[in-house]
C-alpha cells in the first residue's frame, strides 16, 4: 500500500511540474525514467525479504489490474456518455492523473515482473544444483556405507583368522614360561613375546568393536606403569635399533623411571600409546639421537614423558598433531597420534606436547592414580592342582592350534585327547568317558555347534566348552535358540583361562555355573 501511495504522490508531483513548466519536457521525461528505476530498485529490495512466489503473484496482479484500467480509460476516451462525469471526462485533469499513475504502475510492475521471473529461474537453478549435489553426496555416502559394510565383513574374517594364528604363539610361549630352568634373559624375552601377542589380540578385539559398531570399553584393571614402560624398549627394539642401523644412524633409548602408584585401565591400550609415541620419536630423528622414557608422580597423577632430540614441530603442527588424518609425513595416515589421544582420554587422562627447536619434542601423558589400589591389587593365581584326574577332549581341525592346546594341557599336568574333526570327536565321546569336551566352533564338515548339540542330547551332564576365534558376543548370539555351551573361551586362549574353566568343572559346587573367560 505504501508503495502505491508513494508512486501516486511522485506522479502527481511530476504532473504539477509539467503543467506549470517548471522544468523542460526533456528533464520531466528524465525524471520519469529515474523514478521508474528507483521504484524498480525499491521493489527488488523489498522482494528479497519476502517469498519469491508471493512477490511474483502480487506483482502480476498489479500489472494486470493497472494495464486493464489503462486500456479501459483508453477505450472510453471517445465515449460521449463518459464525458459527462467530471472525474473521468475527456478533459478532466483527474483522468489524466489517473492515467499517469496507471501508466507508471504497469510499466514498473511489468519491468519488476521480468526481474522476478529471472530471479525465480536463478533460484530454481540453484535448487536444482543443490538437489543434484545432495543426490551426489547421498550416492557417495551409500558407496562409503557399502564399502564400510564390506570392510566390516572382511575385518570379521581377518579377526577370526588372526586369533587362530595367535593361538599357537600364546600357547607355546606360556608353555615355555612354565619351564623352571630358563635363564633370566630367556624368561624376560618369553614374557615380552607373550605380552606382544596379547597386545596383538587386544588390537584384534578393537577391530571387532569396529565391525560390530560398538563403543570401545576400557578394561578396568590395575596397571603398573613402571613395569609397563620398562617393557617398551625391548618390544620396539626392531624399530629403534635394527631399522635405524640399516639406515646408517644410531638411536639410544634410555629409561628414567620412578616408583609410582598404579593406574586403572588397559595395559595393552597404554602400551599401544607408548609404542606409537616412541615410533613417532624415531621418525623425528633420521640422523639418530636419544629417546628418553621418563616416569614420575605429580600430585594426584602419574606422568609419562617420551622425550626425543630430533626435529621439532612448528607451533601450528603441534596444535594440530592430535587431529585425525593430520600428518607431517606423506606416507602416514595421520591416525597414530589421534588414536593415542583418544585412548588417553578414555583412561581419564590427558596428553600434551612440548616442542622446542633446540631440544626436540616432549609428549607428556598424565593419568590419574587409581583409587584404593592397595586393596585391589591382583595376586598372581596359584598353580592349578587338579583334585581329580580329569579326562579332557579337544575337537579342532587346525593342526597347529590343536597341538598348541595339547602343549598347554601338558604344562599343567592334565590329560588331553584330541580329535581332528567333529565326526571323530563325537565318535570318541561315544566310545570313551570324558569329564569335559573342548571344541572349536567353525570347522569343516561337522562344526562345533553340531558337536555341542549332539553331546547335550546324548550326555546332558557332560560340560562342553566352546573355544573360538570369534568374539564372545557373536558366539553367545549363535547359541541363543540352541543348546548352550557351559563355558566360552576366546582365542588366543591363555593358560589362566583354561585353568579357570578346569577349576570350575573340577569343583562340584560350581558345576552348574558358567565361567566366561
Amino acid at each position: 500500500m505504501c508503495i502505491f501511495l508513494a508512486l501516486g504522490g511522485w506522479i502527481c508531483l511530476l504532473k504539477f511540474i509539467e503543467r506549470f513548466e517548471l522544468i523542460s519536457p526533456m528533464n520531466v521525461s528524465l525524471l520519469r525514467l529515474i523514478s521508474s528505476v528507483i521504484c524498480f530498485a525499491w521493489l527488488a529490495k523489498y522482494s528479497l525479504q519476502k517469498r519469491l512466489s508471493t512477490a511474483i503473484r502480487a506483482t502480476f496482479l498489479v500489472f494486470v489490474v493497472s494495464i486493464t484500467l489503462e486500456m479501459f480509460f483508453g477505450f472510453t476516451e471517445d465515449v460521449v456518455a463518459w464525458n459527462e462525469f467530471a472525474i473521468v471526462g475527456q478533459n478532466s485533469q483527474t483522468r489524466r492523473l489517473i492515467e499517469q499513475i496507471l501508466s507508471g504502475l504497469w510499466f514498473s510492475s511489468g519491468l519488476f515482473l521480468v526481474y522476478l521471473m529471472i530471479r525465480s529461474l536463478e533460484q530454481t537453478s540453484r535448487q536444482l544444483e543443490t538437489a543434484l549435489a545432495e543426490l551426489h553426496d547421498s550416492q557417495e555416502q551409500n558407496i562409503r556405507r557399502e564399502r564400510l559394510s564390506a570392510l566390516g565383513e572382511m575385518a570379521s574374517g581377518i579377526a577370526h583368522d588372526l586369533n587362530n594364528t595367535l593361538a599357537p604363539v600364546v600357547a607355546y610361549t606360556e608353555s615355555l614360561l612354565t619351564i623352571s630352568d630358563l635363564s633370566v634373559e630367556q624368561r624376560r624375552q618369553c614374557e615380552c613375546a607373550l605380552q606382544a601377542a596379547n597386545d596383538a589380540a587386544a588390537v584384534i578385539k578393537r577391530l571387532g568393536y569396529f565391525y560390530r559398531g560398538q563403543d570401545v570399553t576400557v578394561t578396568n584393571e590395575l596397571v603398573s606403569l613402571k613395569e609397563l614402560v620398562s617393557q617398551i624398549p625391548l618390544l620396539t627394539r626392531p624399530k629403534w635399533r635394527d631399522e635405524a642401523q640399516l639406515q646408517g644412524c644410531t638411536l639410544d633409548v634410555r629409561l628414567d623411571l620412578e616408583d609410582v602408584p598404579p593406574v586403572r585401565g588397559s595395559a595393552a591400550e597404554l602400551r599401544t600409546v607408548l609404542t606409537n609415541l616412541l615410533f613417532n620419536a624415531v621418525d623425528a630423528m633420521p640422523d639418530g639421537g636419544v629417546i628418553t622414557l621418563k616416569l614420575f608422580k605429580q600430585e594426584e597423577s602419574v606422568v609419562v614423558e617420551v622425550i626425543d632430540t630430533g626435529t621439532s614441530m612448528s607451533d601450528e603442527q603441534a596444535a594440530r598433531c592430535f587431529e585425525p588424518f593430520f600428518s607431517t609425513k606423506k606416507e602416514n595416515s595421520g591416525l597414530g597420534l589421534s588414536v593415542c589421544h583418544g585412548i588417553v582420554l578414555q583412561h581419564g587422562g590427558d596428553i600434551e606436547i612440548d616442542t622446542s627447536p633446540q631440544r626436540g619434542s616432549i609428549f607428556r601423558i598424565i593419568l590419574p592414580i587409581a583409587e584404593n589400589c592397595q586393596a585391589a591389587i591382583a595376586k598372581r593365581p596359584a598353580a592349578y592342582e587338579p583334585k581329580t584326574e580329569l579326562r579332557c577332549l579337544y575337537v579342532e581341525d587346525d593342526a597347529a592350534v590343536r597341538d598348541a592346546f595339547a602343549t598347554m594341557f601338558d604344562a599343567i599336568g592334565v590329560q588331553l585327547k584330541v580329535a581332528a574333526t567333529g565326526d571323530i570327536g563325537l565318535e570318541m565321546v561315544h566310545q570313551h568317558s570324558y569329564d569335559v569336551v573342548f571344541t572349536d566352533l567353525g570347522m569343516n564338515g561337522t562344526d562345533g555347534a553340531v558337536v555341542l548339540a549332539t553331546i547335550k542330547r546324548i550326555r546332558p551332564d557332560l560340560p562342553v566348552v566352546v573355544v573360538s576365534g570369534w568374539p564372545r558376543e557373536e558366539v553367545s548370539a549363535w547359541f541363543t535358540d540352541k543348546a548352550q555351551p557351559d563355558h566360552i573361551i576366546e582365542k588366543p586362549a591363555m593358560l589362566k583361562d583354561i585353568v579357570r574353566v578346569l577349576a570350575a568343572i573340577d569343583t562340584p559346587a560350581r558345576t552348574d555355573e558358567s565361567v566366561n573367560v
